[in-house]
């Protein structure tokens, strides 16, 4: 979108923190009179945000932004998306409920993905965008296919087809899965909503609700995931909640993943890893401001495992615990120590039977974090039988879950597995119950030793 397709509203979520750093709110009005100059067929109301509604000074306590915005929410909501999510988490513990109520009335796309705002506010907020947003993904749908009929380049607008399906099919799963919740599991809430890729929209979704939970999880998924395949690994977050009744899983489809030719470079979890911190950093804002005592770990899968090692790298995101299954490998320079995780809480299992871990490091480069020399606590996914007869099963497979309940059988998340069994001992603190494993091979070894059968 270029200058001169910016709405008012655009201009102050996007512009305003930038003027804020020339330093000044003379400075602010004078540049943000100018910018709005610059767009005459702007049309501007007195129920528009503005800049410098944006950058006035913004009380410290809910109830004074409360007062300082009533009647004009929409402007409140473009001012609290500028701001830090910690600011926003202290603030929002101090609105009123009826205000809250309104913003999530009037801007439930800025509430759904305001990170320090509350969880089950957030899905409220896109709860209710669902049913619109299915609407647009229909009409995106049939414009696209009006114009393949006339395209003068069929195959770029086949794509464009298929992305606008895959929208309608992805707002569709999401609408299944948080209707009615099974009797028997935590509800689920609908944490972020991003309609602003291409296909199906980037979300979160949690089993179990974070305002209130003890033990937290961010599980983050490898190569073609997405919303299409939510259902499923559904199944194993839930698995991952059950470890708890004071539990909280999250589903996290907030990057859009690569496929398996892409999985060779790190570009896609690069751009993840920027994502998957705001989350984490949203959270311990949150957790912050209304003194939850929590304990937060990432589990990350395949080239899932490769964007969180790059998130945590990149900042100290307060995490207890990061474990990794079926990695598709580190990048080479980040060592254990760089991860910003407690010494001993970074955890690696890559199962005997997973073929395709081990091809994922040896493409890429990258390193191995189940190998002895990298420095993670081992943990085993081959198989065992407990002290009181459990027999808990081997992974024989590289997916982190199936198409259905029955393929979840010997997957990463299947039920009953000893990877699974684990996972759940190291999210509720409980990890001096697990059993060690041995070192994975190097993936040298094993697709040289692979290529010679």
């Amino acid at each position: 979108m270029g200058l001169w397709g910016l709405t008012r509203g655009t201009v102050s979520h996007r512009i305003a923190p930038v003027l804020h750093a020339f330093g000044g709110a003379a400075t602010v009005l004078a540049v943000g009179v100018a910018l709005l100059g610059a767009l005459p067929e702007l049309q501007i109301s007195d129920d528009t945000p503005s800049l410098i509604v944006a950058t006035e000074d913004v009380p410290s306590t809910g109830t004074e932004f409360a007062v300082q915005f009533a009647g004009r929410v929409s402007a409140a909501a473009e001012t609290l998306a500028t701001l830090p999510a910690a600011q926003v988490a202290a603030l929002w513990r101090e609105l009123p409920l009826s205000f809250v109520s309104d913003l999530i009335k009037q801007r439930p796309d800025v509430v759904g993905n305001l990170e320090g705002a509350r969880y089950a506010d957030r899905d409220r907020a896109n709860i209710s965008q669902l049913a619109t947003a299915r609407q647009n993904a229909l009409s995106a749908e049939q414009l696209a296919l009006s114009q393949l009929r006339s395209a003068a380049s069929p195959e770029s607008s086949a794509l464009t087809v298929a992305e606008a399906s895959a929208r309608v099919q992805a707002i569709d799963v999401l609408l299944g899965l948080l209707g009615e919740t099974p009797s028997h599991d935590a509800r689920r809430y609908l944490l972020s909503l991003d309609s602003s890729v291409d296909g199906p929209p980037l979300a979160a979704i949690s089993v179990g609700n974070l305002d209130s939970a003890l033990f937290t999880t961010y599980f983050v998924p490898g190569m073609n995931s997405s919303v299409l395949e939510a259902e499923d690994y559904l199944r194993g977050v839930t698995r991952i909640q059950q470890a708890s009744d004071a539990s909280a899983a999250v589903l996290w489809l907030g990057y859009e993943s690569p496929g398996p030719v892409e999985t060779v470079s790190t570009a896609r979890a690069e751009a993840g890893a920027v994502l998957l911190g705001a989350a984490l950093d949203g959270y311990n804002a949150y957790r912050d401001a209304f003194s939850v005592q929590s304990e937060l770990t990432v589990v990350a899968h395949s080239y899932g495992s490769t964007t969180a090692a790059i998130a945590l790298a990149g900042g100290d995101h307060a995490v207890d615990a990061f474990v990794m299954i079926g990695s598709a490998g580190v990048p080479s320079h980040i060592r254990v120590s760089d991860l910003h995780v407690p010494a001993g809480r970074v955890y690696a299992s890559e199962a005997t039977a997973d073929g395709l871990a081990a091809k994922g490091q040896f493409w890429s480069g990258r390193t191995n974090p189940a190998s002895a020399e990298w420095g993670a606590q081992l943990f085993s996914s081959n198989g065992a039988t407990l002290a009181d007869g459990t027999i808990l099963a081997a992974v024989r497979a590289h997916d982190a879950v199936g198409a259905n309940d029955e393929a979840d059988h010997e997957k990463y998340l299947g039920d009953g597995t000893q990877s699974l069994y684990g996972i759940r001992k190291i999210v509720t603190g409980q990890s001096y119950d697990i059993a060690p494993a041995a070192p994975a091979p190097s993936p040298d070894s094993t697709i040289l030793a692979s290529a010679a059968k």
